[in-house]
């Protein structure tokens, strides 16, 4: 699905971006799932095909025909974000730790070889064939525990390659002593990227810049290499999966080596801690649902500070003074689920009518219906004729009553939340709220508008 939203979001935008970012509710107390206490390189994976196809329809059909998958393109891009955030959360720690012990395998077996080579004072080609062996295992057993997250097989193979190759011409030789100095710089180099720190680096968490970074701003242009760096580059998104009590950030990392430690941006904090957890779930009123609820997730998109320039004007604060603009998810087990779970939501609030929240359906007028992005025709006569929806994704404009309110009073008097809220599949999601109506702020998508939601 090829789509033309990118950068349409100007100085007008980015101003009113924080409306839906600032979370100011208070008085209201959800405990989460699971304590967030764990604060937490590969950067050339594609976008994997994230998205699906689908027409943003939810309506189902009779007969034998398997049902149709509410909101397919959506579903199926919000599974891989959701799926990817579970693995760093859950399967992350373990991975690196077998890719670690791969590399001291291979550390051990040179040090094994130069062991045998001080006994017999003697080196042979099958000393070179034996580390090219470990090598190579280790290499898959790194690929089977890390990959298609991150792809450390052919760094492994690479330098294997690169040592054994010389080990395979002066063995035969006899040259203990050029073998010997080769064996060194093969137990240093595979060392070193053994470490916590090259881990940290080269598979990185925090931040993430990985494929998941890809699929939080799915689909990335088709315009060029340009486009897509662009894009990449003034991402930022903070990720709370409160269910797993995991909390990253992502976004391209900067360039030490570039800049001046003075002049990177310093960014305080954990990514959506509690108290920014809790505001945001009182301004969705009824949709936080944690009956058969299997997984929560948090996202606020923003842009990324920049680097450069004078320290004076570098970004010094807390992630929420970049005022990202909010998407919660909720997994459940199944559609029908999710479905049960949405309309009671729908029933505790009130509505108006289904929207979609790409910036350029706004531009084009939409009446918040849907309706002024229709097209296409049902078949038959003219008076027969009906419009099909071709689109993005249409979301039930919900608003509900709060307590407190955030406008004219204050908390004098109640104030009404206004936002997005759907199902797509397994998921229910939501974004936007705010205190101000949705025909009163154009633009407020921010850096929303090259997430994967708006789809």
């Amino acid at each position: 699905m090829q789509r033309t939203r990118r950068g349409l979001l100007g100085v007008g935008a980015a101003a009113v971006a924080g409306l839906s970012g600032c979370l100011g509710v208070e008085g209201v107390e959800y405990p989460d799932a699971a304590a967030e206490d764990s604060p937490n390189a590969d950067g050339d994976d594609g976008a994997d095909g994230e998205g699906g196809d689908g027409d943003g329809e939810d309506d189902q059909t009779d007969g034998d025909d398997p049902e149709p998958v509410a909101n397919e393109a959506l579903a199926a891009a919000t599974r891989n974000v959701v799926d990817d955030v579970v693995w760093f959360a859950t399967e992350y720690p373990s991975a690196v730790e077998t890719y670690r012990n791969a590399i001291r395998e291979v550390v051990a077996e040179v040090d094994a070889v130069r062991d045998a080579v001080d006994a017999d004072d003697a080196v042979t080609a099958e000393m070179a064939d034996r580390l090219d062996e470990a090598g190579r295992a280790a290499a898959e057993t790194a690929a089977d525990a890390l990959e298609p997250h991150f792809h450390p097989r052919s760094r492994i193979v690479s330098r294997t390659e690169r040592h054994v190759e010389v080990l395979r011409e002066f063995g035969p030789r006899g040259d203990v002593d050029r073998f010997l100095e080769e064996l060194s710089r093969m137990r240093r180099g595979f060392a070193a990227v053994g470490t916590a720190t090259y881990v940290d680096e080269a598979f990185s968490r925090e931040p993430i810049h990985n494929r998941l970074l890809n699929r939080l701003l799915y689909p990335l242009p088709d315009g060029g290499d340009e486009d897509r760096r662009r894009i990449r580059t003034e991402a930022f998104a903070e990720i709370g999966l409160a269910s797993r009590g995991f909390s990253a950030f992502a976004h391209e990392p900067y360039d030490d080596e570039e800049h001046d430690r003075n002049r990177i941006p310093r960014i305080y904090g954990n990514a959506f801690e509690a108290g920014r957890r809790e505001e945001l779930r009182a301004r969705l009123g009824p949709i936080p649902r944690s009956e058969d609820r299997t997984e929560e997730l948090f996202v606020a998109f923003a842009t990324r500070p920049e680097a450069g320039g004078r320290p004076s004007r570098t970004f010094e604060g807390w992630a929420h003074e970049l005022d990202g603009v909010p998407v919660y998810v909720q997994r459940y087990p199944d559609a029908a689920t999710a479905s049960d779970r949405l309309d009671e939501a729908l029933a505790a609030a009130s509505t108006e009518g289904r929207a979609p929240i790409d910036p350029d359906a706004t531009a084009a007028g939409s009446d918040f219906s849907g309706n002024a992005t229709t097209e296409g025709e049902s078949g038959g006569d003219e008076e027969d004729r009906a419009p099909t929806y071709r689109g993005p994704t249409r979301w039930h404009r919900l608003y509900h009553h709060e307590a407190e309110g955030e406008r004219y009073g204050f908390d004098e008097h109640a104030g009404v939340q206004y936002g997005y809220v759907v199902q797509a599949d397994e998921f229910v999601l939501a974004t936007g709220f705010s205190g101000d109506a949705w025909e009163e702020r154009t633009g407020w998508q921010g850096q929303l508008a090259n997430g994967w939601v708006v789809v």
